[in-house]
């Protein structure tokens, strides 16, 4: 990690931007690691917090959701891969290190399976003519076994499915309940070969964070999972069990469960029957929902096309 003066550091903010870098976000992230009590979060910053060592750039921006890694190479021959990463500088400090925890697990994964970022171990073809990651990525995933692929797709986004029917009860609040339903349904189910152990690292610090009980159905398979791929990523082998129905079938069991996350109540009413300013009528938060759900799932269903 570069322990020099960050990007922005020093600068003042304009409007729509994050505050200078001072890189305080990943003294939050070490410090979070030292104190945690939580066995799993701790066992997975194990694994993630060396890796900031081979982070060469922290770029914040505004929001409080996202991020971006990419792999700029080693910076000699023989040398360890470095990263850039940039990441959404709003919001608490809770939120940050999610993100950070989020975009490290994209590191980790690289570092593991050497597959252009891809969340799967897939060698680049001998004859490979690709001379930029996205070129390479399509080389990769076209040269692997189809089957072995659809396996590790289909295992991913039943994951998701299996999260979002315990999500209900998991003790989320409602907000937080529509962005844990929305990384699943719109992250790891249309992006499994990018999102699926990212996502779960980024689910596991939410919940820790917020306080969910550790003795919830949800809690308790999300953990599973993150020490499966924690598992997978220390291999450098994926193994996924196999999944009782097809691809198709886990993508519309995510489309149902997500369409039964419940939205969250409306503002109450200043009196019976008459909205106030800016308030959506008795209904109409959860159309709103149940739409924007379904656009969301939509792009799902042109990710993955049937094959009947």
């Amino acid at each position: 990690m570069n322990q020099g003066q960050g990007p922005g550091q020093g600068q003042a903010a304009g409007p729509g931007q994050a505050p200078p870098v001072t890189l305080t976000e990943v003294e939050h992230l070490q410090a979070y690691h030292q104190t945690t009590t939580n066995r799993e979060v701790r066992a997975l910053l194990d694994e993630l917090i060396p890796y900031l060592q081979q982070v060469a750039n922290w770029t914040p921006g505004p929001g409080t959701g996202g991020g971006h890694t990419r792999n700029l190479g080693p910076a000699q021959a023989g040398g360890p891969n470095r990263y850039a990463i940039s990441y959404a500088g709003d919001g608490t400090a809770s939120e940050r290190i999610a993100v950070l925890v989020h975009e490290l697990t994209h590191v980790a994964v690289n570092e593991s399976y050497d597959s252009d970022m891809l969340n799967y171990p897939a060698p680049l073809p001998a004859n490979s003519t690709a001379t930029n990651e996205a070129a390479r990525q399509t080389e990769r995933v076209g040269d692997i076994d189809r089957d072995q692929l659809n396996a590790f797709q289909a295992h991913a986004v039943r994951s998701a499915a299996v999260l979002l029917e315990l999500l209900p009860g998991a003790g989320f609040r409602s907000a937080r309940m529509q962005e844990v339903a929305n990384k699943l349904s719109g992250h790891t189910a249309q992006n499994p070969l990018h999102e699926y152990d990212a996502v779960l690292s980024h689910l596991l610090v939410w919940a820790d964070r917020d306080g969910i009980s550790r003795t919830t159905p949800f809690y308790q398979r999300l953990t599973e999972m993150v020490a499966e791929t924690a598992g997978w990523r220390q291999a450098g082998l994926i193994t996924p069990t196999a999944a009782p129905d097809s691809l198709d079938d886990q993508r519309d069991r995510v489309m149902g469960a997500r369409l039964a996350i419940p939205a969250p109540a409306p503002t109450p009413t200043p009196a019976a029957g008459t909205a106030g300013p800016g308030t959506a009528a008795p209904g109409a938060a959860q159309r709103g929902i149940r739409e924007q759900a379904k656009s969301t799932l939509s792009k799902l269903a042109g990710r993955f096309p049937r094959r009947d």
